[in-house]
């Protein structure tokens, strides 16, 4: 898992997206690609994605970050059983993955949102699908491939 650090700087100061579990969210969400890797899931979006047209190739992207949230969202569940959670800490994350939503970071870098570009997630989608990995604990409850997302 890698993670350019210089992303918290510009998390906390560009997008207003700061704390220790909204970085935890991230680490927790890179290691969900990782998890994708072992399952099988990242192999064979990337074999679908080979002959897509750009369009489709982005909406399967979105799906993979978004599996990536939810996973992140299991991760929080289990620290919130743990104990480990403060007063604050599941709002951080949440406005973390608001924050880097696609719709947003396209309003403040370009002005405008183009939809059919986006391969992250709306603010919205990345927000409820980091929720129903939290609220239930499930990873199974992460099929962002089986659902309307």
């Amino acid at each position: 898992v890698y993670i350019d650090l210089s992303f918290y700087d510009d998390m906390k100061d560009k997008l207003g997206a700061d704390g220790d579990f909204a970085q935890g969210y991230v680490i927790a969400h890179e290691v969900g690609h990782h998890v994708q890797k072992l399952l099988g899931i990242e192999p064979k979006v990337r074999q679908l994605q080979q002959n897509a047209t750009q369009a489709e190739v982005n909406r399967l992207s979105v799906r993979m970050e978004l599996q990536a949230d939810c996973f992140a969202g299991v991760w929080g569940h289990s620290m919130q059983q743990q104990g480990v959670l403060e007063t604050g800490d599941l709002e951080e994350a949440l406005n973390a993955a608001q924050a880097i939503g696609d719709d947003r970071l396209q309003q403040q870098s370009q002005g405008r949102v183009v939809p059919d570009s986006f391969t992250h997630g709306t603010s919205q989608q990345r927000y409820s699908w980091f929720k129903r990995g939290f609220d239930s604990g499930d990873p199974a409850q992460c099929n962002t491939f089986g659902k309307s997302i």
